[in-house]
């Protein structure tokens, strides 16, 4: 009676908790309370009361174990309906704690595991599904690409993101735009290597042939040195600065007389090649100084200048393939991984490649422009190039853009006032910083005539003070009883005395008005005074004589003293209302700058976001027409643009001022404009960077979760099952689990038919036409490449013939001060401009549709499976915990459908961009031995021969070489679908064997022979529920371990 009872007493509250949905109570988790209360476990105390009460009275064997059984079942499912709650409902932190708190769980549960390896099969299987769970990456990487022009500020903007004054190379002429700098988090507590790069060099194959090229390139056909190799932006000086820079004791004669093999068997170079260096610092000013030594380019003159200067040391610039760096910036601490990009047509095809290989990986693209070039030449609608922007489309990347634009401090005010002042609030500001300098003006004339006045009388008052002191001691020698005779100079004093007091007089008569006479009335003039001294020189001085004079003196001194002090007085005052005037001057013209900067970001942002979406739609408008003139219709969105410019992240920064804001930048003036760090925007952006990591880490940590609660549950069935078979529902089970694996294989089979159907109908069946498309415009392309230079408009002109070679030199791509040039791609652009649209829609919208539709499908299926079975099962009386878990169990794996769902979608996404970029290297492959044939041409006459090759062998080849490009594309993808049926039977099948082994375990009672071990496999299940039971929150085990010691150790 006392176990019917307890068990009547869970049976409604354990239903409406865990059968149907879980209800477990998370208010503190929405609340976002303190992380050790964020999830209460829900209270099944006074139940569990119950039972340990009922199996205390109890004194049958069988009925203490199922008390202890289902004691141990209601705390796990409980337990496990909570972690779903969670892996649902709670925030990111949540998440996070739970799954640290979890990791610990698992080392405790790994622990008491291992102790029954070697005899439990069944143990040895949740021991790989263990270290599966602790091996698993929570923080996944989020890959940010940084590009721009030139000059945009890359550099600065990364180093101020890291917080950092110098940390990312900043002075490399040529490296900055030739090596990939990969920068992370660094998570070593080592306090000496606080500061870390890793440098990987290029292979020596990889130089072997950038050598042949180069060599090729600063000589002339004839043996000689180029004249152009002294043009530092021609194809020859290029070279030539590449060599020099890496062999830095040869002269170009040298040079000249080197073959690719000596070249290679310098010891300089061939320590670096394949090689990683590492760096490692405590400081960063060391360590950027020893990074710089590697990346940095000490060339920064002509090349004539580098055969003239002394250079003894090699730069590793040219032969570094990418640079990583590791770093304790707050920004990186969630998992970001910023790249500076500088670009994917560098000469060096490693460095080319591996460009490339980061823009594939890119979760996001920041495009970084100076504001004062961001809309005026519309940089966010051009997108640095009609290719790069049409890339961003084929990738699906376009809604992972962010603009970024620099050198806000940058800014003329007066340009500003007139375009975004149309209130004249600004001119108002104006007028009254000129009224200031006026009344500046005025008094610094009112204080130089005090200062005047000041040094003047504070002359009289040092003579005074002299005069006292001689006078003083003529007293002294008459009180001695000496005779004082006046010195035979006393003429000469009192006539300058005389000429003094005159001017004095002057002055005093104009200070009169400035209210500056002696306060006690008596006159500072000693004409009379100086009357009665003697005439002559020699006289003797009476003693009324010296009395007299030295009264005169000090009413004299006391008088220039007090007039001294208000002059310096009045000097202070008007001293302090110029400072006061100069502060509020500079305060307003803080402020005209600060409102100039806000008002040119607002303009800027809005006119950046309006651009951005002008250039999508004028993308999808132009590839429409192409795509079917006759059914375009110009009219008609393609999408909502007015959503692509709001959702456009824009940030308007000033790193110079957030630098000096934060104390770097010593030498350098203050940035006007800006009196916070907000206001330069770099904290928006550092938290910014920080947030893009979330919905990764917040899927990685409910994956988690998912795979902790089906392991749990899988336990607590183990640890309920009694071993005995029930043969008349083993039947109806296996049936519905055989239906159950014929309905998710077809769900497979069904989902893989219709993405090749949609690549088919979409994609595929375009192929002619834009094959035929693409071979009647080759013929234009090759014309166009020989045509003359178009100065004006290069894109419309022909190659000079040095670019031409050097072109073909290098298989059709090159990159100069002309811009990137890639003859395949133009090639090929006709195919890729017909198809960007349709590639789009199938890759951003209608696979992912199918495979979302193959989630829900498999949702529903197993639902239905597990209604059909449960409702067999309680008819025949499986117990309610079983039920409720394996309720459980079924959203746990509906759950992992959705998670395969979204793998394969990742999948076909790195899949896709691996072939939308396999036209162009087809045709670089046909065209090869052309290239070869072009670049060996020398002597009279050689341009045209080249133009000649070229277009003869494209007439010949050119509806084979597109037929081939197109097929090797569709190859691709068709092998995508055949590895996507693959993984998705595979993922399917491991989840299909897991539910199978569940319910026949939970419901009819099977297990394996080996698993049969009576007292081992009590003496494991006793363990295993007193840690499952334990399990909260994080907390230890211990909490809760005597409580399940006063069931389990009684089992």
């Amino acid at each position: 009676m006392a176990l019917q009872s307890a068990k009547n007493s869970l049976l409604e509250p354990l239903l409406n908790r865990c059968t149907n949905s879980p209800a477990v109570a998370l208010d503190a988790a929405k609340n976002e309370a303190p992380p050790q209360s964020l999830c209460p476990e829900p209270s099944f105390g006074l139940a569990e009361a119950s039972l340990v009460q009922a199996y205390t009275c109890s004194g049958q064997t069988q009925e203490k174990e199922e008390l202890s059984n289902l004691a141990t079942t209601l705390a796990h499912t409980a337990r496990s309906a909570r972690l779903a709650k969670i892996s649902d409902e709670a925030s990111l932190e949540i998440l996070e704690v739970e799954v640290k708190s979890s990791l610990k769980f698992l080392e405790k549960l790994m622990s008491c595991l291992k102790a029954f390896t070697t005899q439990n099969q069944q143990t040895q299987d949740w021991i790989q599904q263990i270290k599966e769970l602790q091996e698993r990456v929570v923080d996944t990487p989020t890959i940010i690409g940084v590009v721009g022009n030139t000059g945009a500020g890359k550099s600065s903007v990364i180093n101020a993101l890291l917080d950092e004054e110098r940390l990312v190379p900043t002075n490399c002429m040529r490296a900055c735009t030739a090596v990939v700098t990969e920068i992370s988090f660094n998570t070593s507590n080592d306090e000496s290597a606080k500061y870390r790069a890793k440098i990987e060099f290029i292979k020596a194959e990889d130089w072997q042939r950038e050598l042949e090229i180069l060599l090729a390139e600063f000589q002339e056909s004839n043996g000689t040195i180029s004249p152009e190799c002294n043009t530092v932006d021609s194809p020859a000086g290029v070279a030539y600065a590449k060599i020099k820079a890496v062999y830095p004791q040869k002269s170009k004669d040298d040079l000249k007389r080197s073959t690719v093999e000596e070249l290679m068997q310098d010891p300089c170079v061939g320590d670096v090649l394949g090689t990683v260096k590492t760096i490692e610092r405590a400081q960063p000013e060391l360590f950027h100084t020893v990074l710089q030594r590697y990346v940095d380019s000490m060339a920064k003159a002509t090349a004539g200048f580098l055969e003239k200067a002394e250079k003894r040391e090699i730069e590793f610039w040219p032969l570094i393939k990418v640079v990583r760096i590791y770093t304790k910036a707050t920004a990186l601490s969630t998992g970001t991984v910023v790249v500076d990009l500088p670009g994917v047509h560098d000469s060096n095809k490693a460095r080319a490649t591996i460009a490339e290989d980061y823009l594939k990986q890119c979760s996001g693209l920041w495009i970084a422009s100076p504001i004062n070039r961001a809309v005026d030449d519309k940089a966010a609608k051009s997108l640095l190039g009609e290719s790069f922007k049409r890339q961003l489309k084929y990738d699906g990347t376009y809604s992972r853009v962010t603009f970024i634009c620099t050198k806000t401090d940058d800014i003329s005010i007066t340009e500003v006032a007139e375009n975004h002042d149309p209130g004249g609030e600004l001119f108002e500001s104006w007028a009254r910083i000129d009224q200031i300098e006026k009344d500046i003006s005025t008094r610094q004339e009112s204080a130089e005539g005090l200062e005047k006045s000041r040094f003047d009388y504070g002359n009289e008052l040092k003579d005074v003070k002299d005069q006292l002191k001689i006078w003083g001691d003529w007293k002294r020698r008459l009180e001695n009883g000496e005779t004082v005779v006046a010195p035979s100079d006393i003429s000469k004093k009192r006539k300058r005395s005389a000429e003094a007091n005159g001017s004095r007089k002057e002055r005093h008569y104009s200070c009169r008005s400035g209210s500056y006479d002696s306060e006690d009335g008596i006159s500072t003039n000693t004409d009379d005074t100086a009357e009665e001294l003697p005439d002559k020189p020699g006289t003797i001085l009476t003693s009324q004589i010296i009395k007299d004079k030295i009264t005169e003196l000090r009413l004299k001194k006391r008088s220039n003293a007090r007039i001294c002090a208000k002059l310096d007085a009045d000097i202070d005052s008007q001293t302090q209302e110029i400072k006061s005037y100069i502060k509020e001057s500079g305060k307003i013209k803080a402020e005209i700058n600060a409102r100039c900067i806000k008002q040119r970001n607002d303009y800027s942002r809005a006119a950046i976001q309006v651009d951005f979406a002008a250039g999508v739609k004028e993308m999808d408008q132009e590839d429409a027409a192409e795509e079917d003139e006759e059914q375009s219709n110009a009219e008609q969105d393609l999408r909502d643009y007015d959503q692509v410019a709001r959702s456009l992240p824009v940030f308007c920064v000033s790193s110079r001022a957030f630098q000096k804001l934060s104390g770097r930048l010593q030498r350098e003036p203050d940035v006007p404009g800006f009196q916070s760090l907000e206001e330069t925007e770099i904290p928006r952006l550092q938290a910014y960077c920080k947030k893009l990591t979330e919905g990764g880490r917040r899927t990685a940590c409910r994956r988690f979760l998912n795979s902790l609660t089906e392991l749990m549950v899988s336990m607590s069935l183990w640890i309920r099952g009694d071993g005995k078979e029930r043969p008349m529902e083993g039947e109806f089970l296996r049936s519905r689990l055989q239906n159950l694996d014929e309905e998710l294989d077809k769900a497979v089979q069904d989902c893989c038919r219709e993405a090749e159907q949609i690549l088919a109908r979409h994609i595929f069946t375009k192929y002619s036409y834009v094959i035929q498309l693409a071979a009647d415009e080759a013929p234009l392309n090759v014309a166009k490449w020989g045509a003359p230079v178009n100065k004006q408009n290069r894109a419309a002109g022909g190659y000079p013939w040095p670019t031409y070679k050097a072109l073909c030199r290098r298989g059709g791509v090159l990159s100069n001060a002309q811009g990137a040039h890639n003859m395949n791609l133009q090639l090929v652009e006709p195919i890729v401009k017909q198809l960007a649209n349709p590639w789009e829609s199938v890759f951003s919208e209608r696979l992912p549709q199918a495979f979302k539709r193959f989630a829900k499908r498999t949702e529903m299926t197993l639902q239905s499976f597990h209604q059909g079975i449960i409702s067999r099962a309680i008819l025949s009386g499986a117990g309610v915990t079983t039920v409720a878990m394996l309720g459980q169990q079924v959203r746990s794996y509906q759950a992992v459908f959705g998670d395969v769902a979204d793998d394969i979608l990742r999948d076909i996404t790195a899949h896709q961009r691996e072939a939308n970029r396999a036209f162009a290297p087809v045709i670089a492959k046909t065209l090869a031995a052309t290239y070869e044939k072009c670049a060996a041409e020398h002597g009279r006459g050689l341009y045209q021969r080249m133009k000649t090759h070229m277009t003869t062998h494209v007439e010949i080849c050119r509806f084979t070489m597109f037929t081939e490009s197109c097929e090797e594309v569709k190859g691709l993808l068709t092998q995508m679908c055949r590895g996507v049926e693959k993984s998705m039977s595979e993922k399917t099948r491991r989840v299909f064997e897991k539910i199978h082994q569940k319910y026949l375990v939970a419901l009819n009672g099977e297990r394996l022979q080996e698993y049969l071990m009576p007292e081992l496999d009590r003496h494991m299940r006793t363990e295993i529920a007193e840690l499952i039971r334990a399990r909260k929150d994080g907390t230890d085990v211990d909490e809760e371990a005597a409580e399940t010691a006063t069931i389990g150790s009684l089992a």
